[in-house]
């Protein structure tokens, strides 16, 4: 019986998928030996299919693509998303994420799955942080490219260990002044199906390229939904890759969603204010392993 789905979004990402599908499954995710959960691609109308099948040879967990092709997709992942909850994904639980270029840590799917069995009601989410030395909005004007990262990729064995992404990282614009504490989207959130049905999933009237504000706008309703149990699981986030996004590639991509935003909700934008709990990992001991790059110049929790 399928536990959870995870359920991730890719478009024109040939370099990133493989990557991504090999940080969400075991050996690199750890503590997962005996959870059964499934990996669920969408191909958002990639120019030429994802070519998964080395990822997936010996995957370990059913790993399974949805391929929408170039004439029936839509610019904003919105649709596809939602579609392949629906009609694809088996299990009770739901991690999405919306952008397929995203390494994820190694505790992620197993503390994820920790707390939705404690807590159905729950809400999770992770941090969000970009490779490289700044933001990728800042750094591929200063000539971060593909090529720069897979050298700095190459640089470190996270092919082995999950956590050695942490050194090669900061963090991402969702974190305000760089807080874990405070975020405004995530990039692998999870709950129970029926939290995802009572909310309603994406909302389809985000028709920009790359989904507009499509995820702060679900990650907003949803963490401030009436009695929400909001869970941050401390010391887990997700790691962009560069690939010419919509979002970090382009300037002014935030700026010119807002309009979008506005039209859809009936308001301006403004980054949500919610009660929040820490899950700090402790039984994994997550903050010895990487406190000290979430609370940069401070001393690793003991």
């Amino acid at each position: 019986m399928t536990k959870l789905s995870i359920v991730i979004c890719a478009y024109n990402m040939q370099r990133e998928a493989p990557r991504t599908l090999l940080s969400f499954l075991p050996p690199l995710q750890r503590g997962v030996e005996e959870a059964e959960y499934e990996l669920l691609v969408v191909d958002n109308g990639s120019p030429q299919p994802l070519n998964l099948g080395d990822a997936i040879a010996s995957a370990p967990r059913p790993v399974h693509c949805v391929r929408i092709a170039p004439q029936d997709a839509k610019a904003s992942p919105v649709s596809a998303i939602n579609q392949a909850v629906r009609d694809r994904a088996a299990g009770d639980f739901l991690m999405i994420c919306i952008d397929g270029a995203r390494l994820a840590s190694s505790y992620l799917v197993r503390r994820t799955l920790d707390v939705l069995e404690r807590h159905p009601q729950a809400f999770t989410f992770v941090g969000s942080r970009h490779l490289g030395r700044k933001p990728q909005m800042q750094s591929v004007r200063a000539g971060y490219d593909q090529a720069a990262e897979d050298e700095l990729l190459a640089s470190v064995s996270w092919r082995t260990d999950l956590d050695q992404l942490y050194p090669i990282s900061v963090w991402a614009g969702a974190h305000r002044d760089g807080n874990p504490f405070q975020q405004n989207e995530s990039n692998a959130f999870a709950m129970t199906r029926r939290t995802w049905l009572a909310a309603g999933g994406y909302r389809e009237g985000f028709a920009r390229p790359g989904g507009g504000l499509c995820n702060l706008e679900l990650f907003s309703r949803l963490v401030c939904r009436q009695d929400a149990l909001n869970v941050l699981l401390l010391g887990e986030a997700t790691f962009h890759q560069v690939h010419n996004g919509a979002a970090t590639s382009h300037d002014g991509y935030f700026s010119a969603s807002l309009d979008e935003y506005a039209r859809l909700t009936g308001r301006p934008y403004a980054p949500p204010a919610y009660p929040c709990l820490a899950d700090l990992g402790e039984r994994y001991g997550r903050l010895q392993a990487v406190g000290k790059f979430l609370f940069p110049g401070q001393a690793a929790a003991t």
